[in-house]
């Protein structure tokens, strides 16, 4: 069985595709540029005051052969810990994370309502929606600022041959443009 000639140029961008995928994906919070220039509209009252909460709703890592199989096909799911870790280094680049030794005075919260994604064959589209709750941090404290962002992303079939990849990076980029529209608007909250 030989394969012809024309098969293998068809598949050849394909190929490339596939070796020519990032090394890593860029980060989920906001570019040090965009903290550096909105660091000095934060307000001082909450410079240094909000410490991290808890995320809720984010997927459950695949377990087990057929759910892992099943994640490799329709899409890697997004941990917790990642949006997280994204939040604390979003707030530490606005100034506004708090410090180990003093918790703060504010607390954020964040809850995955949805993170859904589709698309299989040339790109992956994703839709995020994520209440951030910030109150005080005292029991039964004041609410100071809650929103639902709704954001999208998109990864193309150039960004990541496999299409659990796709789809992983399309989530990533939904996320990171909510983190983008909460920033800003922490940015321009006044207590």
């Amino acid at each position: 069985m030989s394969v012809s000639r024309r098969t293998l140029l068809a598949a050849l961008p394909l190929l490339a595709a596939g070796c020519s995928t990032p090394l890593r994906t860029p980060p989920l919070a906001i570019t040090p540029r965009q903290a550096l220039q909105w660091r000095s509209f934060v307000d001082e009252q909450l410079r240094g005051q909000i410490a991290l909460g808890e995320v809720q709703g984010a997927d459950e890592p695949a377990v087990g052969f057929l759910q892992q199989a099943l994640a490799f096909v329709w899409g890697s799911p997004v941990a917790g810990q990642v949006v997280l870790d994204a939040l604390e280094d979003q707030l530490r680049a606005l100034r506004l994370l708090a410090s180990a030794a003093e918790p703060g005075r504010y607390r954020l919260d964040a809850k995955l309502i949805q993170l859904e994604v589709g698309g299989l064959i040339g790109g992956a589209e994703a839709q995020a929606r994520v209440e951030y709750t910030v109150r005080e941090r005292e029991e039964g404290g004041r609410l100071i600022y809650q929103r639902q962002v709704r954001s999208e992303g998109k990864a193309g079939w150039l960004d990541h041959a496999f299409t659990a990849d796709r789809q992983r990076l399309a989530k990533e980029a939904a996320l990171r443009a909510g983190l983008v529209l909460l920033a800003q608007d922490l940015v321009a909250l006044r207590v």
